[in-house]
C-alpha cells in the first residue's frame, strides 16, 4: 500500500480463487465424466458472458441484481451436474468456490479510511466497513488500475492497483478528531440519511459522531433471575462472586493496548489520555486447582508464574472508558488510535486475549535459555522454530505474536544489521473474508521484519490432521465458541443466552485440540483458549482430548503448570469478568519428549540468511508483485500448499511494478522486510527526524529535495529509496524517484546536486513522525 497524488493505492497481492476448483478424483477415469469427456470445474468460464454483464456501469442496480442472480444459480447447477459425474461433495466444492470482488478488498484493505466509527470517531456505525465502501465506489472515489469503477462486484486479479481517492483537508496537521478518510464521506453520510429511510435499519448509519454510551452502574440483583446468571452461580459455586462478576458484565469494558515501539512522546501522549501502566492489581486471574468443597474463596486463589505476568504487563496500558468521557476527549483518543495502530506503534487489544500468547513467549524465553545454559549444540542447531495459530482470527494474538518474536528471535546486534534466526509463523482461518481482514491487520499494524515469516492459510483447522504430524513446536489453539465471556460488550445477549450453544461447539473445539496436539513436535506446546466462561467448552475438553490421547500413548501429552510454585497443581486458568476484563479460560499443554533417536529441544539457525525476494506474475504484460519471504517460510509454504492448497499469502509484499515496462518499481509498506538492495534499484537514506522535516515541509508537500550527501548508497538504475529516519526508533519509509536537480552556488559538485522524492508511505504515519510535538 502506497499514497502518492492524493491517492492510497493498494495493489491486489492475494487471490482467494489460488485453491478453487483444482479438484482431483479417482471415479471412472481423472478428470473424465462416466462418458469419458473431460471435465472443466471452472464454472465461471461457462458463464463469463454474464460476469462480463455484470461490471457494464450502463446497467441499474436492479438490473445487476438481476443478473446476479442468475448467474449464481448457473453456476449452482453447473457445479452440481460436474461434481455429481465425478462423485465429488458438492457442498465442500460449493463452499470452497470463491471470487475475490472490488467491494471486499475496499472494505478490507482500505478499512482505517472509511471513515468508520471506531474509538468515538467517524460516522459509519453497523456494518461499517461495508457501507462506507459501497458508498465511496458508487461515488466514482475507487479506480482499478486508473480507471474509476462504479461497480462493487467486479472480479479482482492479482496484479490489479486500486486506489482511493482521500480527502485532502483530513491530511492537515491542524485537523483534530477528524480521520484521514475518503473525500466526501461526510457529505454522503448526511446525504443518505436525509433522503432514505432505513426503518429498523436507520442505525447502520449516521450523522452524528459516536459517542460511548453505555448502560449506568447495575445491581447484581437485577439481573440475578436470568438464566445466565442462575447458571454460572450454580455451575461455578464459591468461583463465582455476585459483587464482582455481575456488577462487571454490566460496565463497560476499558481501552487497553500494548504499545509497540516505546518513545518519550507516545508515553507522553499515553498519559496525556488518562492511560496508565497496567498493575498486577488490575486483573482477577484465577488458577483452577483440584476441587476442594471446603476451600474458601480466598484459598482458592494460587498466584499465577512471575515470568507470566511480566510478560503480560509488559508495555501494556490501561483506560477507563468513564474517565475518558468526563475529560471529553473521545473523538481526539480514537483519531490518536487510529493512526498510532498504523504507524506501528501500538496494537489495541483486551487483556485477557493477551495471556494465550504472554504464557507461550515466557516458555519459549525459558527453555531458550535453560537450552542454551545446558547444550552447546543450542547455537548449532539447524532446525528453525515454527509457530501454528489455528483458529487465527480476527488476528489480535497473531500481531501480538509477530510482534513478541521480534524481540525474542530477532536480534539487534547494531542499528545497520539485524541477524535473524529463521523461523515461521502459521496463521490459520476458515473463513475467507475473515483471513483476509487477518492478513491486512497483520501487515497494517505489525510493521516489523517478522512479516516476512508469515503464512497466512484459509482452511478448516482440522483438515491441518493432513500436514505431517510433529510439524510445529509452538500452538495457539483459540477456538472457536459461545463467547459469553465477552457478554458485556452487548449486554443485550443476556436475555437470549442459551448452553446450547456450548454443547453446540464442543465436538468442534475437542476435534480442532486433537488435530493441534497431534502436530506438536516432542516436547512442544500447545495453548488452548476460549472466551467462554462455561466449563463444557474449557475443563471438559481438554480433560476429555488429553484422556482420549493418552489412552492410546500413555501419557504423551501433559498440562502445564502455570502455578507460581514449583510445588503447585494448577494447570489451567480461569478468568472471570472484572472491572477491567472480561472472561476467558487458558491451558497450556506439553508433547512429551521423544524417548526414540535425537531428543527435542528448540533448534534455531543463529547464522545469517537471506530474506529473498519472490516475484509473483513476472511477465512483460503483467503487473507483478514481490514477496520477502524467509527460506522457512518458502519451505513449509511448499509442504502446506500440497496439503491444503495454496496459502492467501507467504511473507510480505514489498514491491509492485506495473504492466508497462517503462514504469519504475514501488515499494509497498512492507519495504521494512528488505534486507538487501535489488538490482540497484533500490537506494538508502539516513536522515534524522529533524532533517526529514526540513525536506518535508509539511504533510500535505509530499515532494522533497535531499541532498545527495545524506545517500548511504545511490545507484543510477534507482527508481525506489528507503529512507531510515533515527526517531527513538528506526523508522523505514517508503519512497519513489523523481528527478536530480543541481542547486546553484555550490563549490563542491557532489554538494551541489540534491534528488527530488515523494515519500509515498501511508499519510497518517508521516504525520505522526513529522508534526508530532
Amino acid at each position: 500500500m502506497f499514497f502518492t497524488d492524493g491517492f492510497l493505492f493498494a495493489v491486489v497481492d492475494y487471490s482467494l480463487e489460488s485453491n478453487v476448483c483444482n479438484f482431483t478424483t479417482s471415479s471412472p477415469t481423472d478428470n473424465d465424466d462416466k462418458n469419458g469427456n473431460a471435465v472443466s470445474f471452472n464454472t465461471l468460464d461457462d458463464v463469463s458472458h454474464h460476469d462480463a454483464a455484470i461490471n457494464d456501469n450502463n446497467l441499474s442496480n436492479r438490473q445487476r441484481q438481476k443478473l446476479k442472480r442468475k448467474l449464481k444459480k448457473q453456476q449452482a447447477i453447473q457445479l452440481s451436474r460436474r461434481q455429481k459425474a465425478c462423485n465429488i461433495d458438492v457442498v465442500n466444492a460449493q463452499s470452497s468456490r470463491q471470487s475475490l470482488r472490488l467491494h471486499q478488498f475496499v472494505s478490507t484493505c482500505f478499512r482505517s479510511e472509511l471513515n468508520i466509527s471506531e474509538n468515538g470517531v467517524g460516522y459509519f456505525i453497523n456494518n461499517a466497513a461495508k457501507v462506507s465502501a459501497h458508498h465511496a465506489i458508487l461515488n466514482g472515489l475507487v479506480r482499478v488500475n486508473g480507471i474509476v469503477t462504479t461497480v462493487g462486484s467486479k472480479t479482482m486479479e492479482c496484479g490489479d492497483l486500486v486506489s482511493l481517492e482521500i480527502d485532502t483537508s483530513s491530511l492537515s496537521a491542524s485537523t483534530t478528531g477528524k480521520l484521514i478518510s475518503w473525500t466526501g464521506s461526510e457529505d454522503v453520510a448526511n446525504k443518505v440519511e436525509d433522503q432514505r429511510d432505513y426503518g429498523e435499519r436507520k442505525g447502520r448509519m449516521t450523522t452524528s459522531l459516536a459517542s460511548s454510551s453505555y448502560p449506568a452502574d447495575v445491581d447484581s440483583n437485577s439481573i440475578s433471575s436470568l438464566p445466565f446468571i442462575q447458571y454460572y452461580r450454580t455451575k461455578l459455586g464459591r468461583l463465582w462472586v455476585p459483587s464482582i462478576h455481575e456488577v462487571a458484565i454490566m460496565k463497560p469494558l476499558p481501552i487497553t493496548l500494548r504499545v509497540l515501539k516505546n518513545s518519550k512522546r507516545l508515553e507522553d501522549e499515553l498519559r496525556g489520555f488518562g492511560f496508565r501502566p497496567v498493575k498486577e492489581s488490575d486483573v482477577s486471574f484465577q488458577l483452577c486447582p483440584e476441587e476442594d468443597g471446603d476451600a474458601t474463596q480466598q484459598q482458592q486463589r494460587k498466584p499465577i508464574d512471575p515470568s507470566i505476568m511480566k510478560e503480560f504487563m509488559s508495555n501494556t496500558w490501561i483506560i477507563d472508558q468513564g474517565q475518558l468521557s468526563t475529560a471529553g476527549k473521545e473523538s481526539q483518543l480514537g483519531v490518536f488510535l487510529s493512526e498510532a495502530r498504523i504507524s506501528g506503534e501500538i496494537l489495541q487489544q483486551e487483556l485477557n486475549s493477551m495471556m494465550p500468547v504472554s504464557i507461550l513467549i515466557s516458555i519459549l524465553k525459558k527453555k531458550m535459555a535453560k537450552e542454551q545454559n545446558c547444550d552447546s549444540s543450542f547455537m548449532s542447531s539447524t532446525r528453525p522454530m515454527r509457530f501454528l495459530d489455528l483458529c487465527a482470527a480476527p488476528g489480535s494474538k497473531t500481531c501480538q505474536l509477530i510482534t513478541a518474536l521480534d524481540t525474542v528471535l530477532v536480534e539487534d546486534r547494531d542499528q545497520e544489521q539485524k541477524r535473524c534466526n529463521d523461523f515461521v509463523i502459521v496463521a490459520n482461518e476458515l473463513n475467507p473474508s475473515r483471513a483476509i481482514q487477518l492478513r491486512q491487520r497483520c501487515f497494517q499494524q505489525c510493521g516489523s521484519r517478522s512479516l516476512s515469516h508469515l503464512l497466512i492459510t484459509n482452511a478448516d483447522g482440522r483438515d491441518f490432521e493432513n500436514v505431517e504430524e510433529g510439524s510445529f513446536d509452538f500452538i495457539i489453539c483459540d477456538v472457536p465458541c459461545s463467547g459469553d465471556g465477552t457478554i458485556r460488550r452487548s449486554p443485550d445477549l443476556l436475555h437470549k443466552w442459551s448452553t446450547k450453544n456450548a454443547e453446540k461447539n464442543k465436538p468442534v473445539q475437542q476435534g480442532l485440540l486433537k488435530v493441534a496436539l497431534k502436530r506438536l513436535r516432542h516436547g512442544g506446546i500447545c495453548v488452548y483458549s476460549t472466551c467462554s466462561l462455561n466449563p463444557i467448552e474449557n475443563d471438559e475438553v481438554v480433560e476429555e482430548t488429553l484422556n482420549e490421547l493418552n489412552s492410546i500413548s500413555t501419557n504423551e501429552y501433559s498440562l502445564l503448570n502455570l502455578e507460581g510454585s514449583s510445588e503447585g497443581s494448577c494447570d489451567s486458568l480461569r478468568i472471570l469478568p472484572a472491572a477491567s476484563h472480561g472472561g476467558f479460560f487458558v491451558a497450556a499443554i506439553r508433547r512429551k519428549e521423544s524417548e526414540i533417536g535425537e531428543k527435542a529441544k528448540i533448534e534455531v539457525n543463529h547464522d545469517e540468511y537471506s530474506v529473498e525476494l519472490v516475484w509473483k506474475n513476472k511477465q512483460s504484460n503483467q503487473a507483478s508483485v514481490a514477496y520477502a519471504t524467509s527460506p522457512c517460510t518458502r519451505n513449509l509454504s511448499a509442504h502446506i500448499s500440497e496439503r491444503l492448497g495454496p496459502p492467501i499469502s507467504c511473507g510480505v509484499p514489498v514491491m509492485y511494478k506495473a504492466k508497462d515496462e517503462n514504469s519504475p518499481v514501488i515499494l509497498q509498506e512492507g519495504c521494512a522486510a528488505l534486507n538487501a538492495l535489488h538490482d540497484g534499484l533500490v537506494s538508502v537514506v539516513q536522515l534524522s527526524k529533524l532533517q526529514l522535516g526540513e525536506c518535508a515541509g509539511h504533510v500535505d508537500g509530499r515532494t522533497r529535495c535531499i541532498p545527495k550527501k545524506l545517500f548511504t548508497h545511490i545507484n543510477k538504475k534507482t527508481t525506489a529509496l528507503i529512507i531510515r529516519v533515527n526517531a527513538d526508533n528506526v523508522i523505514l519509509l517508503p519512497a519513489k524517484m523523481i528527478h536530480k536537480q543541481k542547486l546553484d552556488g555550490t563549490k563542491n559538485i557532489d554538494d551541489g546536486v540534491s534528488y527530488e522524492v515523494e515519500i509515498i508511505a501511508r499519510p497518517q504515519i508521516l504525520k505522526r513522525l513529522i508534526c508530532g510535538n
